[in-house]
């Protein structure tokens, strides 16, 4: 926008002005300064204090500056902007961002907003490899310039999260990977999905396969086991996604899962099915403490998690006790005295004592 054209234009005739009597007050010609007027050129830098004085304005007013305006006019762009999302106009969208870059400049957000307009037009481009790659690096070394100067995390967040995807899309797989690890910890998007988009062979199943685990442990945790329900949503998702059932640390989880069982059913009077679940609880606790009662590395066999190795000393413990001695010590509680006295259950507790 020809902002400062149009107010030296308004200035000119408010004082009662030609473009020649303006031109002679500054030793420049008329045609520059119609040049100036009809947004072809601007005016030199040392000629801003000159022409304010001769107008008797800031030289903020000078540059139509006015924070009520300058708010206005954002919004302005910003409904521009966002009506791009709902029809789906991408060659506005890159327009609007385009514009708001030049009349803000330094503004990271919208800096970011063109990268990324840049970048989705690129595949506009996909037959003509030149003009796909230079519109792409275009948007990459927008993003960087993001990176390194915006101060908000999500605007940054934003940029690491396209050159992340961008670099990858270009094969600079190293390049992306060391972007990655500025990805905010714990944000919308974790930071290992955007590790995963620039990873490829075998490193990336690796990683998928981590990832996968982690969602699973998650999800177990978050389901818990207070209800029966719980407990088979828990049971059916590790039987799922450890069918060979080598559990390794899910052992635990699947000790605890049969003790809540049994608990439950000592308080519906069901004690038969009570002991069989306690039984399942200390075969599952022994398995456990089978792994972890020395150091070593370990491997699921599972399709889903069968390149996820861990060392047993990485696992948190608590405590000196093993699975079995901590299962044995909550059999102590008042809750299972109704099946306490029951034969199977007392040569249960005593293989534990």
């Amino acid at each position: 926008m020809n902002y400062i054209g149009e107010k030296i234009k308004e200035l000119r005739r408010k004082n009662d002005m030609t473009q020649e009597k303006l031109a002679d007050y500054l030793g420049v010609t008329y045609q520059t300064v119609s040049k100036w007027e009809t947004g072809i050129t601007s005016p030199d830098l040392s000629l801003i204090v000159p022409l304010a004085r001769l107008f008797k304005v800031t030289t903020d007013e000078l540059f139509c500056f006015n924070e009520n305006a300058d708010y206005i006019r954002n919004e302005e762009l910003e409904a521009e902007y966002r009506e791009t999302w709902k029809n789906g106009d991408l060659k506005k969208r890159f327009e609007t961002a385009q514009q708001a870059v030049n009349e803000y400049p330094g503004d990271m957000k919208w800096l970011d907003r063109l990268a990324w307009a840049q970048a989705m037009r690129s595949f506009e481009y996909s037959e003509d490899e030149d003009k796909y790659a230079a519109e792409q690096e275009g948007a990459i070394k927008r993003f960087a310039v993001v990176i390194e100067n915006a101060s908000d995390e999500k605007i940054r967040a934003s940029s690491v999260q396209g050159i992340v995807q961008y670099l990858s899309f270009r094969g600079r797989e190293d390049e992306a990977k060391r972007y990655a690890q500025l990805y905010p910890e714990n944000y919308s998007v974790s930071k290992d999905d955007i590790l995963l988009s620039c990873l490829r062979g075998e490193e990336k199943i690796v990683h998928s396969q981590r990832m996968l685990d982690t969602a699973m442990l998650n999800l177990l945790n978050l389901l818990g086991n207070d209800s029966d329900l719980a407990c088979d949503a828990q049971e059916q998702i590790l039987k799922v996604l450890i069918p060979d059932q080598n559990y390794l640390y899910y052992h635990c989880f699947l000790s605890e899962l049969y003790r809540k069982r049994a608990l439950f059913r000592v308080r519906d009077g069901n004690s038969g099915v009570a002991v069989q679940m306690l039984k399942k609880a200390v075969y599952h606790a022994d398995e456990y403490d089978k792994i972890f009662s020395h150091s070593g590395m370990y491997r699921f066999t599972s399709p889903f998690f069968d390149r996820v190795e861990y060392n047993t000393e990485d696992i948190c413990k608590s405590g000196s006790t093993t699975q079995a001695e901590d299962l044995f010590e909550t059999l102590k509680n008042s809750a299972f005295d109704p099946i306490r006295e029951r034969g199977n259950f007392k040569d249960l507790f005593k293989s534990g004592s």
